[in-house]
């Protein structure tokens, strides 16, 4: 579990790092400094949370279930986001407001900076709460600042850097759909061996849910728009 949670941290973050490379550099910054701050002044709460905490909450199934469901909700609605700013670059008309979509950082990010921030006061014990909180701070603006700056000077194309987090998004969906599965294996406090399809289920419904809506909404823009034509 501790290896499926992590990735998908990851997957958020880089997420998260290829959405910002599309921004301009001051908007990179003032978001950097405002995760830097976000992780200084939860660093008290981190501190109180112990590594058995961490644990308990790894191995709690209904947590662990929620997690994938909102994991995959936000996902989906960046895949929506992202497939819309494809359209747009093209030349394709989209809502006007779906620019501000890209806006739209989401909330697993602040998850995972919170779990690796744990693991870092875990790492480096012999160091003050205080001063590893400073410095991790200024380590994860550091990170925001210049990786989004890097990976825009890499990858200029935006309509590319747009796919690969398209790519990574559906890494996130997956990757909630196996925490959900294999949350089914966990022992329930009251039945063992209980196998559950809800949560499962639900994961799946929903992400077949907006899959579908996102379809039919592209066709019905297309009827609209060929009607308009027409006249």
């Amino acid at each position: 579990m501790d290896l499926v949670i992590q990735l998908l941290f990851a997957l958020a973050l880089l997420s998260l790092l290829f959405q910002v490379s599309q921004w301009e550099t001051l908007g990179i910054i003032i978001l950097a400094i405002t995760i830097g701050l976000i992780a200084y002044f939860l660093h008290p709460w981190t501190v109180e949370q112990s590594k058995e905490q961490l644990e308990t909450w790894l191995e709690d199934p209904i947590k662990m279930q929620n997690l994938a469901v909102i994991q995959v909700i936000e996902a989906l609605i960046f895949i929506g986001i992202d497939l819309a700013l494809l359209k747009k670059y093209f030349g394709l008309s989209v809502n006007k407001y779906i620019k501000y979509g890209s806006y739209f950082p989401g909330l697993f990010w602040m998850a995972a900076v919170l779990y690796l921030q744990m693991i870092s006061f875990y790492s480096f014990s012999t160091i003050d709460f205080d001063s590893l909180a400073i410095y991790f701070s200024m380590a994860l603006v550091t990170c925001f600042v210049f990786i989004p700056l890097g990976i825009k000077k890499i990858i200029p194309e935006n309509y590319l850097r747009m796919e690969l987090r398209y790519t990574l998004s559906f890494g996130q969906v997956l990757g909630g759909v196996v925490i959900t599965i294999f949350c089914q294996r966990l022992p329930y406090r009251p039945q063992l061996n209980n196998f559950e399809l809800t949560p499962l289920l639900i994961v799946l419904a929903t992400t077949f849910s907006m899959v579908l809506f996102g379809w039919l909404w592209s066709q019905i823009s297309k009827q609209i728009k060929l009607n308009g034509n027409t006249k």
